[in-house]
């Protein structure tokens, strides 16, 4: 693969990175009760995005969205979890110490579970996969040598972009006033609720209108 091939692919996904959705929520509420909180979501973010590479990898992503109906129930999977997820961040609950939060453990394991299975259902993300990876790759005898490369640096990106988004939240200071994180969880659990919706009526019109 050239330099400037590989330069694109990586600009590319810059772009789909930049696109706020699903994992930009989670980051910025998880960053803002702590920094093992926000590394732990970006961490289950990033294995998700492994699970997705690994399936690419092994010619199983294009199989899967060729399949009829397969990307319906991806979209179906994806859309509970995000309303689920959008329900749960809503629903009144205690705010933790912020120096407390730190520290403590299971809130990290949830962030990391969050991370992971809302990745590991995004659409997009297998739809990136699938669609803009194969333009980069072409044919021959590299070919596989080329998924792995371009697949490696989806993952490292990803990660470094989240170590990032995690570090901006923290230097901002929003961490620090209990107001602002009443604030970004009330507009994350909405903005999770308002892109499952969409996702889930997109899908449901998309797949009455093949009915017909």
């Amino acid at each position: 693969m050239g330099t400037e091939s590989w330069a694109v692919f990586a600009l590319a996904l810059l772009v789909a990175l930049a696109v706020p959705g699903p994992d930009l929520v989670l980051v910025v509420h998880s960053s803002t009760r702590g920094v093992r909180d926000g590394a732990s979501t970006a961490a289950g973010i990033v294995t998700g995005l492994m699970l997705h590479a690994l399936l690419a990898v092994a010619g199983a992503t294009t199989l899967l969205v060729s399949a009829p109906g397969a990307l319906t129930v991806v979209q179906l999977l994806g859309a509970g979890v995000l309303l689920w997820m959008g329900v749960s961040m809503l629903r009144p609950t205690r705010l933790p110490d912020p120096a407390a939060s730190e520290g403590t453990a299971q809130p990290a394991r949830g962030g990391y579970a969050r991370g992971f299975v809302t990745n590991a259902t995004n659409p997009k993300a297998l739809l990136f996969f699938a669609a803009i990876l194969p333009q980069f790759i072409g044919h021959g005898d590299d070919a596989g040598v080329r998924t792995v490369t371009l697949c490696v640096t989806v993952v490292l990106g990803a990660g470094l972009w989240w170590a990032a988004a995690i570090a901006l939240v923290r230097l901002s200071g929003f961490h620090r006033s209990p107001a602002t994180d009443r604030i970004v969880t009330l507009l994350g659990g909405v903005v999770l609720l308002l892109i499952g919706a969409g996702l889930l009526t997109t899908t449901v019109l998309g797949f009455a209108a093949l009915a017909t």
